[in-house]
């Protein structure tokens, strides 16, 4: 049941009249209250848990309780009546990371309701709602009824409030690049659009007159809309000028206008605008520039600004990331490490020695795109000064009396950043300019004053991180550029790519391109430095994850907080991992917010088994399929037998085609498609298969003609990838199996001998059902996912890793093999007969049935499970992946020397 107006009221009153704000004594009394204020029967009835357990580490006494933890719904942490909510605003971050991210957390004192939506700002709360106001502003706490479809109402959502006013100065840039007449050079633009920026910023917060630019705009709109030139060229160009100017200005229209310094102001390009271009200005200046938050307006700037921007931004593979996964770096990298050393400090000697060495932290972000991991680590170092100084001022007055604050010492000077995007560089200089006011607001700090603002042309530079010398940084953080290894040439040109790899000679494949910022980041941190990157899941995975995260791993790095794979937050469809790692070997390790006792270079807590060695006798058997090269090589049942009637000796040409979806997808993986394979012929003995060749001409070779490599342009006719060594495997068989590339179970199934398989289908030569047993078992499959890819939520089978590195069971007795044949058989039957029956696929098979204990997949499956752990010798208890890993190694150890071992064929 939803509050009433008179529920509400009463439980002011009671906190007002019987309550003294205790936190111990009382805070649970008033929650209980609180709930049911909102039509609850009580905390506990609502599902709610009073002094939720919360551990921060696995070291005794690293246990904190949160107050409430009502998941997924709300964290709420009390404080005693009087007590200054800011200085817990690090403990509710922490609590919240922990249990696993309820969608909001609250602070309250007794008086003050402080509410927090991380997800959308980190930096204030979304709310501050006074006791007594709780009534009229019942709207904000939908969130305490979840189950009536109704979204929070919050007077301090900044997010709104940016996007209206970045949008619309990412209009007024646009529209003075691309003027028909008096056309702006566009660097000129980006300037003059970005002072605007911070004389609003600087209006709205104090460092302005009041209202002075806003009424300027206005008085240069109306001058326009009387056919009066605007006079923006003297009005606004004067501002600008008087803000590069130091000291005050004492009299004149512009007295009380500091000197803002920042370089921003140090060349003033003034324009006259239209009026168009006024009333754009206008409206943005008249949004509450208090409320417009610079950890995303530069994203949302840019995003506003044309489409030749855009397409940029996609070839270089940058990315927005949101203030949640922005926090799951700065946090874990700075943050924790800041607060563990504050909290063991308890002389004023050694409290001092930490501010002289937070005086001299350095921040790197190495590809800082418009400066939002630099802004939320600012904040962060800010609001640890001033943990560090309060604790400093508690020392001095127990030991002699009287407190001494101290002006702050962290300043931008301390962060540096680079970027390719000359323009991006220049917002990331103005959202930290803008960070010294904000950091000052949030912390409530008397003592340091915003102007002038630093200069930082020298910290954050327009230069290609790859090629250029880094500054030695205690943190290293961001967000580097993703782009797979296939299409660097095709988004960055040849030039750039070979300049690339003669960079890094190290590195001797095609990988993504964000792992070589992993390589520098390590590399460039000093001694106790610590880095924390985003990248997409990849960077965990084959070639990618050894050309980054191995080596990290290898040269002394420790992974000691990760998220292993999470959905993009951004526009780009993929999914991401999030790595912090340092040199020191004394860290908690965090995996997914779970407390493990390591975390491998492949992200996982488990045994790391990419140390396992390719096995000879595998090598032959699991192979690549063929890739067509161009779609018209593939056909439909229909034109195939068409063409087939039309003269039977086409047949030899016309093949059914397994790939990986039809694999996946089709009753017992029967394939649906068709490939016109020609195999090695020559182009004479292709064209006496008039009705393909003539649609191979027509339709691949126009594409061939422009093809760069010059087998595939001269050998039209020809597929892309023939994989011979394939083709004569699976000749001899009456059968073989195959897995998709890609798929949620990765099973093998039986396949014709005359279908041919393509590139996303891992085809093994064997008709013995006793590997397709092995194959099939619930061993096999612990070891495919610990060795194999991943994209989105499915798995990537690949040959090199979950095949060729497999062991076999070496002491399977003949009893063994014929029962684990004899089920493998049972179980391809009873599929067979259930896709037959439901026309389905695979996937909806398993999908449907395969936890279901009552199914006979799930006992076909259980029962093959036990036999194949018999034939390895293999206890329930053990660790599969360490058992598999050491029988890995000591067959390795075997084929070094001489010694023959059971591989991937029927013993």
């Amino acid at each position: 049941m939803p509050s009433t107006p008179e529920s509400l009221q009463k439980f002011v009153r009671y906190c007002q009249q019987h309550l003294k704000g205790d936190e111990k004594g009382e805070s649970q009394n008033f929650l209980d209250r609180f709930f049911q204020a909102f039509g609850h029967e009580g905390v506990k009835e609502a599902g709610a848990t009073l002094e939720e357990r919360v551990k921060k580490g696995s070291k005794k006494g690293n246990t904190g309780f949160a107050d409430l933890a009502w998941k997924p719904h709300l964290l709420i942490e009390m404080k005693k009546r009087g007590e200054d909510l800011n200085k817990h605003y690090a403990q509710a971050v922490t609590y919240w990371m922990q249990l696993q991210c309820p969608s909001y957390v609250m602070l309250c004192n007794f008086d003050e309701f402080w509410i927090y939506d991380f997800r959308k700002q980190s930096e204030e709360p979304i709310e501050k709602i006074a006791l007594e106001r709780l009534p009229e502003r019942a709207g904000a706490f939908a969130f305490m009824n979840p189950e009536v479809d109704r979204a929070p109402v919050f007077n301090n959502n900044l997010v709104s409030v940016t996007e209206k006013a970045a949008r619309r100065m990412g209009e007024l840039l646009t529209m003075l690049i691309e003027r028909k007449q008096d056309a702006i050079d566009p660097k000129t633009a980006q300037r003059f659009v970005l002072q605007c920026v911070l004389a609003m910023f600087a209006e709205d917060r104090n460092l302005l007159p009041d209202d002075l630019f806003i009424s300027v705009v206005r008085e240069c709109l109306e001058r326009s809309r009387q056919g009066k030139p605007s006079n923006t060229y003297d009005i606004l160009g004067n501002l600008f000028q008087e803000m590069n100017r130091p000291g005050t200005a004492t009299a004149g229209r512009y007295q009380g206008v500091e000197y803002f310094n920042g370089g921003l102001f140090r060349e003033v390009h003034p324009l006259e605008l239209t009026e168009k271009e006024l009333e754009l200005l206008e409206l943005a200046a008249s949004q509450d520039w208090k409320a417009v938050r610079p950890s995303i307006f530069g994203n949302i700037f840019e995003s506003a600004i044309g489409k030749s921007n855009s397409t940029e931004r996609h070839a270089h593979g940058i990315h927005f990331t949101s203030e949640e996964d922005i926090l799951k770096i700065v946090r874990p990298t700075i943050t924790r490490y800041w607060e563990e050393k504050i909290k063991q400090a308890t002389t004023l000697a050694e409290l001092s020695t930490l501010q002289t060495e937070l005086r001299d932290y350095k921040v790197l972000d190495p590809a800082c795109g418009s400066g939002n991991f630099l802004y939320m680590a600012y904040l962060e170092l800010k609001r640890l000064e001033r943990v560090l100084q309060d604790k400093i001022d508690a020392r001095r007055r127990s030991e002699s009396g009287q407190g001494q604050m101290s002006i702050g010492f962290v300043t931008p000077q301390q962060f540096y950043g680079m970027d390719t995007n000359e323009f991006a560089v220049e917002l990331a200089r103005v959202t930290l300019m803008i960070a010294r006011k904000v950091a000052i607001d949030l912390c409530d700090i008397h003592d340091q004053p915003a102007l002038p603002l630093d200069t930082l042309d020298e910290n954050i530079v327009c230069q290609d991180a790859l090629f250029t010398e880094w500054v030695k940084a205690d943190a290293i953080i961001g967000n580097p550029p993703f782009l797979g290894g296939y299409r660097l040439r095709q988004e960055l040109g040849d030039e750039q790519v070979n300049r690339v790899f003669e960079r890094f000679p190290g590195v001797v494949d095609q990988v993504d391109i964000s792992s070589y910022w992993f390589r520098l980041s390590h590399e460039n941190l000093s001694g106790k430095g610590r880095a924390g990157l985003v990248a997409t899941n990849t960077i965990s995975q084959g070639k990618t994850r050894k050309a980054g995260l191995d080596y990290v791993t290898h040269s002394g790095g420790i992974i000691h907080d990760a998220v292993s794979t999470q959905p993009w937050s951004g526009e780009a469809k993929v999914h991401v991992s999030i790595v912090n790692w340092c040199y020191e070997k004394t860290q908690e390790r965090y995996l997914d917010g779970q407390i493990v006792a390591s975390i491998s270079s492949s992200l996982k807590s488990t045994t790391d088994v990419s140390t396992a060695s390719r096995l000879t006798a595998n090598l032959s058997y699991c192979l690549q399929g063929v890739m067509p090269g161009g779609k018209g090589f593939l056909i439909t049942e229909q034109e195939a037998q068409f063409w087939i009637q039309n003269d039977r000796s086409n047949k030899r040409v016309l093949k059914l085609f397994l790939d990986g979806s039809n694999l996946a997808k089709v009753p017992d993986g029967k394939p649906d498609r068709w490939i016109i394979d020609f195999d090695d012929m020559t182009v004479e003995d292709a064209s006496d298969y008039q009705l393909p060749f003539n649609h191979i001409k027509t339709t691949v070779k126009p594409e061939r003609d422009q093809n760069r490599r010059d087998t595939r342009r001269l050998n039209w006719w020809k597929l892309g990838e023939n994989a011979p060594k394939m083709r004569r495997a699976i000749a001899p068989l009456k059968h073989y199996f195959a897995v998709p590339e890609t798929s949620k179970w990765f099973i093998f199934l039986l396949c014709p001998a005359n279908a041919l398989p393509g590139k996303a289908t891992k085809p093994v030569a064997s008709e013995d059902f006793y590997i397709l047993g092995i194959l099939t078992s619930n061993v096999h499959r612990t070891w495919v996912k610990a060795q194999s890819s991943t994209l989105e939520d499915r798995t990537r089978y690949t040959h090199n890793t979950c095949f060729e590195t497999f062991p076999f069971p070496q002491t399977s007795t003949p009893n063994l093999i014929t029962a684990i044949r004899s089920t493998a058989q049972d179980l391809h039957d009873y599929r067979s007969t259930q896709m037959e029956k439901k026309q389905w696929g695979i996937t909806k098979l398993y999908n449907e049935y395969f936890h279901e204990p009552t199914s006979q997949l799930f006992k076909l499956h259980a029962k093959l499970d036990q036999l194949v752990m018999q034939a390895y010798g293999f206890n329930p208890d053990d660790d599969l992946l360490e058992k598999l890993l050491t029988l890995n190694l000591e067959l390795a150890e075997k084929e070094k020397r001489g010694v023959a071992i059971v591989g991937a064929w029927a013993p």
